[in-house]
């Protein structure tokens, strides 16, 4: 059961991925993401954690693969510099139990930054990087799902991306 919590983007991520009270889970699109995402930057907060983690599904063959390295992680923490952020972004690149690895900082840098409490500014710059790098990140997730699923062009029209989204 998904808990309401305080807070206008858990507010926001609750009414958008939760129904029935919270007894079920909805997991959006890509089309569901982004319209999250702009109702998420135009709510002028932050909270502690934004987490957005992609899957790709494809019902004809009855599979489904998660891309835990392509999870969007964006922390609101009481102090950062750029050592801090650095080390931040490594640690969240180069996890050995991941069955692929994402060994691009920039890549990193987009995927799991780092905001101070309360800075509203920089909090919305993250998002707003995640959901312009989103088209390009769909695109290279798709190749490795077309890869590890073996997906061929029959497959393709029964296959979407969605969206695990987690917020406190």
């Amino acid at each position: 059961m998904l808990k309401k919590r305080k807070g206008k983007i858990n507010e926001i991520v609750y009414n958008n991925t939760a129904y029935n009270n919270g007894k079920f889970r909805h997991f959006p699109t890509i089309t569901g993401l982004k319209y999250i995402l702009e109702e998420i930057i135009n709510s002028n907060s932050t909270t502690a954690y934004i987490r957005i983690t992609p899957f790709y599904i494809n019902e004809r063959l009855n599979q489904q693969i998660e891309f835990e390295e392509y999870m969007f992680y964006l922390e609101c923490r009481d102090w950062i510099d750029k050592e801090v952020l650095k080390k931040h972004i490594k640690e969240c690149i180069n996890v050995p139990d991941r069955q692929r690895q994402l060994n691009d900082f920039e890549l990193g840098a987009i995927l799991y930054p780092l905001c101070q409490k309360e800075d509203t500014t920089s909090f919305k710059s993250a998002l707003e990087k995640y959901e312009e790098y989103l088209n390009e990140l769909l695109l290279k997730m798709m190749e490795i799902a077309k890869s590890v699923m073996n997906l061929s062009e029959e497959h393709l029209p029964f296959g979407y991306f969605c969206f695990e989204i987690h917020s406190e």
